[in-house]
């Protein structure tokens, strides 16, 4: 009745847009599905689950790796030589095993207006150098450093790394890379 698409279909799986390929093709998943035993499907199934959840994990993982300058108020007091880069650095680590694209959108939504305000003025940079240090001092703490144990860090993470994640479910991504392509335009405009 249908034809050679129809047969095809059914033998192959190959659908080559008529009608009776269509429904060849239907007859082809069936018979599969049928041979497929229960387990078998179960055991496909996981399988191909675990290997989206490896690729989604490398693939944040190197977008993380990409990204450390998320970090744009910790970037900028580096950038400026107020702060190590040993705090540096940990901080990025931190962030990349905590810490997702929600928080940093929530993040990048007040923390590059700050990192514009601090390049103007030398008051505000000293105030988020204090509040960025003490957040590194906890992060060290983290990782053992019992000696830089720092109570208003840990204040500023558990109330800040909620609030970024609030934020960032409410908003989109904000491009904090203009903040280094403007800064290297006036550079060559000085020069």
């Amino acid at each position: 009745m249908w034809g050679n698409s129809y047969e095809q279909g059914k033998h192959t799986g190959y659908n080559d847009g008529t009608m009776g390929g269509m429904f060849g093709k239907r007859e082809y998943d069936i018979a599969q599905a049928q041979k497929e035993s229960h387990l078998e499907r179960h055991l496909r199934l996981e399988k191909e689950k675990q290997e989206q959840e490896k690729r989604e994990r490398e693939l944040a993982q190197k977008n993380a790796q990409n990204n450390d300058s998320h970090k744009v108020i910790c970037t900028e007091l580096h950038r400026q030589g107020l702060m190590s880069r040993a705090d540096y650095a940990l901080g990025a680590d931190y962030a990349r095993e905590h810490l997702t694209e929600r928080h940093y959108r929530g993040y990048h939504a007040w923390a590059i207006a700050v990192v514009r305000h601090m390049r103007r003025s030398k008051r505000a940079t000293a105030f988020w150098r204090i509040l960025a240090q003490a957040r590194a001092d906890h992060i060290a703490y983290l990782y053992g450093d019992t000696a830089r144990r720092n109570r208003f860090g840990a204040l500023l993470c558990a109330v800040g790394y909620p609030a970024c994640y609030l934020i960032g479910g409410l908003i989109g991504a904000r491009d904090w890379q203009t903040l280094y392509e403007q800064d290297a335009a006036q550079t060559s405009k000085h020069s």
